[in-house]
């Protein structure tokens, strides 16, 4: 993706983002798994369009708003189509998969977008209200998110059996970590004690073989890579770019204070992976292509004269 020009980007997104409704309706079709129909099965083979969503949006998003550059105050000719006709086909199809945690996501890199867009603040108020307003529809819509909900709300003591189960032996984990931990792959939580170790709960994983101070510095890590997003995007020589970089590291920072909140018991588990650490090709090929745009904007600000 570095050697792509980047009028070629922008006219690809308009493509990619019809493949990507394609390829979530697709999801459809297959059986769900553990309750949710996220996956496209090819064999040995699967594929999450859901990751894949969250990259395009950015850049659809990034695209139509960049091509109306300061007409963001026209609400009902700019705004709402990009709410309506992007945002809106996204979001009912990860309601449908109930998929919530990209939902989510997707919604709060909207808000984000349109405020790195210039958009008014009484029009960024009104648009929290309503994706507050979807959010607690698709919680109330499905009795297992309102159990997550309230358990989370309520601690995972109150049904340790349960829905509190993970976060316990999560926190069981690390706590055997100690400081300085156990020793790469030498705990105890991935070896049978802690549901989806290679995936949701990561962190605690991290938290047990490298203790304190190793999941400390990956939280760390994440920060800097978020500012450094944000950096690159404030010296790009358009509005596209800065939006891309914001929206890439609004991505990675959502991603990973959702995973780890999820660790730490005080966020409902909504499936969301810790981006290059969480086990899973789909993750890690899109996380890959986002920041490879990053860089590729990085580059072009670093050609341009001073």
């Amino acid at each position: 993706i570095l050697y792509l020009p980047m009028p070629l980007i922008r006219r690809l997104v308009w493509p990619a983002y019809v493949l990507t409704l394609t390829l979530l309706t697709l999801c459809l079709a297959f059986p769900p798994v553990n309750g949710a129909s996220r996956w496209i099965m090819m064999g040995p083979v699967n594929f999450q369009p859901s990751e894949l969503a969250n990259l395009v949006l950015i850049l659809v998003l990034s695209h139509y708003l960049a091509s109306n550059e300061g007409r963001l105050r026209d609400v009902v000719g700019v705004v709402l189509p990009a709410l309506f006709f992007l945002l809106l086909p996204m979001v009912a199809l990860m309601h449908l998969q109930n998929d919530l945690g990209t939902a989510s996501i997707l919604l709060g890199l909207t808000g984000v977008l349109l405020f790195v867009g210039g958009l008014q603040w009484r029009w960024l108020g009104l648009a929290f209200l309503m994706a507050v307003s979807i959010f607690g529809l698709f919680v109330w819509s499905e009795p297992f998110r309102l159990e997550r909900l309230t358990s989370t709300v309520g601690g995972p003591f109150a049904d340790p059996e349960g829905a509190g189960f993970q976060v316990i032996q999560g926190w069981v984990g690390m706590a055997n970590g100690g400081w300085g931990g156990t020793g790469l792959a030498a705990g105890l939580a991935q070896r049978g004690f802690l549901p989806e170790a290679h995936t949701d709960f990561i962190m605690a994983v991290v938290g047990e073989d490298l203790g304190a101070l190793g999941w400390t510095l990956v939280a760390v890590a994440f920060g800097y890579l978020v500012v450094r997003c944000v950096h690159i995007g404030s010296r790009a020589e358009d509005l596209f770019g800065l939006l891309v970089c914001c929206g890439v590291g609004s991505l990675i920072c959502a991603q990973a204070v959702v995973n780890l909140g999820v660790v730490a018991g005080i966020v409902p588990n909504t499936g969301l992976v810790l981006p290059f650490v969480s086990y899973g090709a789909s993750a890690a090929l899109v996380d890959t292509l986002a920041l490879g745009l990053v860089l590729k904007i990085a580059l072009e600000t670093r050609e341009m004269p001073a």
